[in-house]
């Protein structure tokens, strides 16, 4: 035990949390800290990634948590450099990617309010409508508890980029290390999420097992709990065909005979005519038209099971009949169980061989003599090569779709 800086206990509060990678640029109130990565850090196993703007850092720790499952850490200088992480740490706190984000601040002594201090900038204010939480952070002492509060707020319920603001003399401050508590992550967080309510998955499972033209369909949120098997293991069981929002494409092979590609005919078929939808980690946003006719059936016959680990996303869009909270991966684990206990494996069905047709049969289904006006809700338009119904292909070599919606 010794002195230490606040940059280094930042660090070492950084490795309980099994932190390997802290993205970003280097900047004169960050120097305790980075000096501390490559002493302390560097020979427990974390690296600082050096990149060419901040918002490439806040992009790259989005990607590293999409890819690892584990949270992304990327830092910024004070004013300029905290104002360019904003467009990486958006996208994340749109996607629900975990992801802890840090930043100096001037002097405790001068700031909130602020006196005119070289580079300040309220980052509070700034962060606050992208994160899910953010907080300053001006005791030496209290750096710890931080990045714990911040670790726990960034990866329970609905995940997303949480923020904090450090002052810098915070960071220079000498003091004895000892007496200082880093506890293990178990002791001061929840590791395991939901697995949903008994009496829901039941529900959930009886519509499942009766139904006629069940259909699955995958968000996002399914890649972030890693439930790709158990998505794939329930379609083959009940031979339920996949559809995926735009941004969960890779829940399955593009070449899985249940696949159908997100906005394709045949996707956009089966949504509109399944009996069941069971739906996971999906907000049903624009997209996915809302969740609303004519893409998705009528909400009074078509029967939909929605499943989210943050409840405030259930029925946001779409009314639902069986309301599951959450994580997809831990709830299809028990609905897989539960399905198997009440049945069968089922034959093949004959709608999957429909939709498959479909796959083959031009967008929108009326023809390209009429496509409707752009607009706001306006489903993707075929634009193209006339199509040949002989062959199954375009008249032509090439064809296109196009959207007229922004995102």
């Amino acid at each position: 035990m010794g002195k230490i800086t606040g940059g280094e206990l930042l660090v070492k509060a950084l490795l309980q949390e099994g932190v390997r990678y802290v993205f970003g640029i280097p900047g004169g109130q960050l120097t305790t800290f980075l000096d501390a990565v490559h002493r302390v850090g560097r020979p427990r196993g974390m690296e600082f990634i050096m990149t060419r703007h901040e918002s490439a850092a806040a992009s790259m720790a989005d990607a590293y948590c999409r890819v690892t499952g584990r949270v992304g850490v990327c830092c910024g200088t004070v004013g300029p450099g905290a104002l360019n992480l904003a467009a990486g740490v958006a996208a994340a706190h749109n996607d629900g990617i975990p992801m802890v984000v840090i930043t100096p601040q001037v002097h405790s002594n001068r700031c909130y309010p602020f006196k005119g201090s070289q580079q300040q900038l309220d980052q509070l204010g700034f962060f606050k409508p992208i994160t899910k939480w953010n907080a300053l952070v001006h005791c030496w002492e209290r750096i710890p508890e931080m990045v714990q509060w911040a670790f726990r707020v960034a990866t329970t319920g609905r995940p997303g980029p949480v923020h904090l603001d450090i002052c810098v003399d915070t960071l220079f401050q000498v003091k004895e290390e000892e007496g200082v508590k880093l506890p293990a992550p178990e002791r001061y967080r929840p590791l395991n999420p939901p697995a949903g309510d008994e009496e829901a998955l039941d529900g959930a499972v009886e519509l499942l097992v009766k139904a006629e033209r069940p259909l699955i369909h995958a968000g996002g949120g399914v890649l972030r709990s890693g439930a790709w098997e158990e998505v794939r293991e329930l379609a083959e069981y009940l031979q339920a065909p996949v559809t995926t929002s735009v941004s969960a494409r890779g829940v399955l092979p593009e070449e899985h005979p249940l696949l159908l590609l997100p906005k394709g005919a045949g996707a956009i078929y089966a949504e509109s005519t399944a009996d069941v939808v069971l739906c996971l980690g999906c907000t049903m946003s624009e997209l996915e038209y809302w969740g609303k006719p004519p893409l998705w059936g009528d909400p009074a016959a078509q029967r939909f099971i929605q499943v989210d680990v943050d409840p405030e996303i259930i029925g946001l869009n779409r009314e639902v009949d069986v309301a599951v909270v959450g994580d997809a991966r831990l709830v299809l684990r028990k609905i897989l169980e539960k399905v198997k206990e009440a049945a069968g494996p089922s034959p093949e069905r004959i709608t999957n061989t429909q939709y498959a047709r479909r796959r083959r049969t031009p967008w929108p289904p009326w023809g390209r003599r009429r496509v409707p006006t752009p607009g706001p809700s306006t489903p993707p338009a075929w634009c193209g090569r006339p199509w040949n119904s002989s062959t199954g292909r375009p008249s032509w070599p090439w064809t296109a779709v196009t959207w007229a919606c922004g995102r």
